[in-house]
């Protein structure tokens, strides 16, 4: 199958291309610049450079028969000062000229990567896709209205349509290096002590980026069917969990530090997955600790 993948240079966009050479795709990988695909870039990638104009668009997409579209900008406080504006230009209106060339194209099948973040605290949990959507983030709104878009012209135009909501990715993310999952392993990994705000009973759904790239390629197939899934680790890990599964991972005898002086968050968040297991046949391999120990094997932190 030939394949458009957008946002190909990130940690998700990696993995994806790994497992996709694997089966033997081609890939057409689209970015803005030089964003199109990691550094080396995979053999046998297709490198389209693309301003995600619909006129541009047009020809980048003119011989796929499917799509992954990764490609968004992440909440970030800097975009957040700018209320929507940010997130409708980079994700609203680059999904709708990618669906719209998409259709033009006669592309059979689109994914799209949605997230966790669309969901609103106040439902119960775990979260489940019949739950009413009420983000309340800018960023969350942006994929809510992507979700939409995607759904209305696959339905105008024939085109078989995913929207995974994908829970908090772990991985070798390295344009989160200041987040905290990377920072724990960092300081495990020069044998600090890790330190936690409050009882550190703040919680999130976690899920491993390679899990996530497999649900992706599940997608592909003609035979699964269309609509929002959600993707993610199926309970809720506390940051506590985290921090003292990361000092077993990495062998630190430094413990932690909790600090009762600093606000602490002890809401958790999480989804039901059993759709995905049920209708596309995913079902997460890794475990924490397991996702960990393949980070410290990669030399991560």
């Amino acid at each position: 199958m030939r394949i458009a993948l957008t946002g190909a240079s990130g940690m998700l966009g990696g993995a994806c291309l790994r497992q996709l050479a694997g089966r033997g795709d081609q890939v057409v990988a689209l970015g803005r610049g030089n964003a199109a695909a990691p550094a080396p870039t995979p053999p046998g990638i297709d490198l389209r450079p693309t301003d995600y104009s619909r006129d541009d668009l047009r020809l980048a997409l003119r011989d796929v028969e499917a799509v992954i579209h990764l490609g968004a900008l992440r909440a970030n406080p800097e975009a957040d000062r700018n209320g929507c504006q940010s997130y409708f230009e980079a994700n609203v209106r680059s999904t709708e000229n990618l669906l719209i060339a998409a259709l033009e194209n006669g592309v059979g099948s689109f994914c799209l990567a949605s997230s966790i973040a669309v969901y609103a605290r106040h439902n119960p949990q775990p979260w489940q896709e019949s739950d009413l959507p009420a983000p309340t983030s800018h960023y969350g709104i942006s994929k809510l209205a992507c979700e939409h878009l995607a759904a209305l012209y696959g339905e105008q135009g024939g085109m078989r349509v995913v929207a995974l909501r994908i829970a908090q990715i772990i991985g070798d993310d390295r344009s989160r290096r200041q987040g905290m999952l990377l920072q724990f392993i960092a300081r495990a990994r020069r044998q600090q002590r890790l330190l936690l705000w409050g009882s550190g009973m703040a919680a999130r759904d976690l899920v491993y980026v390679e899990d996530v790239a497999n649900a992706i390629l599940l997608t592909l197939g003609d035979d699964r069917p269309g609509g929002v899934y959600n993707i993610g680790g199926g309970r809720a890990f506390s940051n506590r969990e985290v921090a003292e599964t990361i000092n077993e991972v990495f062998r630190n005898p430094a413990g932690l530090w909790l600090d009762p002086t600093r606000p602490d968050d002890t809401g958790s968040q999480f989804m039901d997955c059993e759709r995905a297991r049920r209708q596309l046949g995913w079902q997460g391999q890794w475990s924490l600790s397991a996702a960990l120990d393949e980070l410290r094997r990669q030399g991560v932190g």
